[in-house]
């Protein structure tokens, strides 16, 4: 599988043809990695293009006939028709690397939809399929036509926590582990998040997971913290900041019910109020189950599960969100995979992947015959150092074999739907969901 950019468009796209962009030797003469590409759009079928870039520099574009125009700092770039061209960026470090866009946007997608299996790398989405299905591969969102893998460093490690990894999708920021969407290393400003930026665009948001509801993933993209255990910050960030509309998770770890109420949310903490809550009933939900993470599905029979399992909070999150005819941002968290492949334990690991893949059907299902929304489907960082070395068929757990109990530094993978957008060759990181979703909106 190539490495690329993901760009998230609903539409159709010219293809990309890698000799429409600059020659070897002009790439020689500007300094350009040739191997390095990063899409760009025009924002309708317009002569002026609106593009977010990651340099506060003034920009050359060049186009296919080798004409180029001029770029101001805010990104708006005139005088360029749809086609194909490349940009030369300077970035951060001072290296240049070649940019290419080969097409008109028509339509900006109203939703965004991002579902994080918190420890899930290649070989726990291996392991799932092998149990549930006989076959790996076998997933459903490994059937997604486009798909890749991303690099989930930190600031401070070539191994993430979820705190950094977490902060750098929401924020496109890299930051140390265990800091929570505040540039660190840095100046220590608070980084603007993807609930953030996109509420400013009338937007609402929403925050699910298995775990509590402060911890770290969830709270990259609805807090400011400098430690990712400062709970009871991140609770009063949630309710008197960010002000995300849904917060599904576990309870406690600083948050309560006084605390939501009084901030205007209609709160449950059990099972049959968060099935009859009405989506149309407030503006402002929280679901807060006991005290602490929620429990892992693999302790219960079907149907006996004492809480709304992932897919059924999912479920909920798109009905209330949806009341929003400007769209919604939502970040679905199957946080538990990471807590069990940390306890080495594969039965867990896989019942919380088969979970997390049933949410993500929820969205599907949702999604059908609907051309307004895009869903991405990744991973935090891998945990364990999981190796699938037998299939023993079909709901027989496979044998694998462990090589630690804390992350690893692999590459996880990223599944697209929603869009007819191709895979742009080149390397892809975590930073860059941030700056594919917040693209789509500049």
């Amino acid at each position: 599988m190539k490495k690329g950019y993901l760009i998230l468009i609903v539409t159709v796209f010219i293809p990309l043809l890698l000799s429409q962009c600059v020659t070897g030797n002009q790439a020689a003469e500007e300094g350009i990695l040739l191997d390095k590409y990063r899409k760009i759009v025009l924002a309708g079928e317009t002569e002026t293009i609106h593009a977010s870039v990651q340099s506060n520099r003034p920009l050359l574009w060049y186009s296919s006939d080798e004409s180029y125009v001029t770029v101001t700092q805010e990104g708006e770039i005139t005088g360029v028709s749809s086609g194909n061209a490349v940009i030369t960026a300077k970035t951060v470090d001072g290296a240049y690397k070649t940019y290419c866009y080969v097409t008109v946007l028509t339509e900006i997608p109203k939703n965004v939809i991002l579902c994080i299996g918190d420890g899930m790398g290649f070989e726990q989405v291996k392991a799932a399929g092998i149990f549930e299905n006989g076959t790996e591969g076998s997933l459903s969102f490994e059937s997604f036509e486009y798909q890749n893998d991303m690099t989930t460093f930190s600031a401070s490690s070539a191994i993430t926590d979820s705190a950094a990894s977490a902060t750098a999708m929401a924020t496109g920021h890299k930051v140390n582990n265990g800091v929570l969407s505040i540039e660190i290393p840095g100046d220590g400003s608070e980084l603007e998040t993807l609930v953030e930026f996109l509420s400013q665009r009338g937007k609402r948001s929403g925050l699910v997971t298995t775990t509590h509801i402060t911890n770290a993933t969830p709270a990259a993209f609805g807090s400011h913290e400098q430690s990712r255990t400062y709970y009871e910050a991140i609770a009063l960030d949630y309710v008197g900041s960010s002000k995300p509309n849904v917060l599904f998770g576990g309870g406690g770890f600083g948050i309560t019910t006084e605390m939501t109420n009084s901030a205007g949310y209609h709160t449950v903490t059990d099972k049959a109020d968060f099935l009859a809550t009405d989506p149309t009933g407030s503006i402002y939900y929280s679901a807060q189950f006991g005290t602490e993470n929620m429990p892992y599905m693999y302790d219960y029979t079907p149907g006996t599960y004492p809480y709304p399992e992932l897919s059924e909070m999912t479920e909920k999150a798109l009905a209330i969100l949806d009341q929003d005819p400007d769209g919604f941002f939502l970040l679905v968290e199957g946080g538990r995979i990471d807590h069990a492949c940390h306890d080495n334990n594969i039965e867990y690991a896989i019942y919380e992947t088969i979970e997390f893949e049933d949410a993500v059907d929820r969205v599907l299902e949702w999604m059908e015959g609907r051309s307004d929304t895009v869903l991405i489907i990744t991973a935090d960082h891998e945990t364990g150092g999981l190796s699938v070395t037998s299939n023993n068929g079909q709901g027989e757990f496979p044998t694998v074999t462990w090589s630690t109990g804390y992350h690893t530094g692999v590459e996880v993978p990223v599944y697209l739907s929603g869009s007819d957008e191709n895979i742009v060759f080149g390397d892809f990181d975590n930073t860059h969901i941030y700056y594919a979703i917040s693209d789509l909106y500049e």
